[in-house]
């Protein structure tokens, strides 16, 4: 190797390695065939903020049926990883049984069961459907190695003749390999 090579190929090596930590957070190496078996959720905003979707039901359209779209869409991103040797299996479940939809009213004791309220997919990655209230009810699995998402639609059935006021509830989502 020339000197004039040698000096390129060590140009070239400090400006990769002046860009190397600016991408770090993009890049994974796999060497060997071990990665590190893992799986991630994220429903909804990245960080500790919960998501809301709002149903807002005019008093003339109340339990007749007519189906309400909630206030926005939920992101759903699942990642499950492992090296081929030892491949994984992760299982997608809701708990839409623990924290009903109640009234915020203090002096009532009306509900909405989680059943009055269905999900459309974007893109079907993470199938449509709709809570049964249950506490585990199975979404979607997938094996390893493997990233989905899928863009989330609710809708309110609105077939209950109910208490005008703020229902709250909560799902929880669960991604889990056994």
């Amino acid at each position: 190797m020339t000197r004039q090579c040698i000096l390129i190929f060590c140009k070239l090596f400090l400006i990769g390695c002046l860009v190397w930590p600016a991408m770090a957070e993009a890049i994974t190496f796999n060497l060997n065939n071990r990665a590190k078996p893992r799986v991630s959720i994220q429903v909804g905003a990245k960080g500790n903020k919960v998501s809301e979707v709002a149903f807002s039901v005019p008093a003339s359209q109340l339990g007749n049926g007519t189906v309400i779209t909630g206030s926005q869409t939920i992101s759903i991103v699942l990642e499950v990883r492992a090296s081929a040797a030892t491949p994984l299996t992760a299982f997608l479940t809701v708990d839409s049984f623990s924290h009903p939809l109640t009234i915020d009213d203090p002096g009532s004791t009306s509900s909405i069961p989680f059943s009055q309220i269905s999900w459309t997919a974007q893109d079907g990655d993470i199938p449509s459907g709709s809570f049964e209230d249950t506490i585990n009810q199975p979404i979607v699995d997938f094996a390893s190695s493997q990233g989905y998402s899928d863009v989330h639609s609710f809708h309110y059935a609105n077939t209950l003749d109910l208490e005008a006021g703020t229902y709250t509830g909560r799902v929880i989502y669960t991604w889990a390999v056994p």
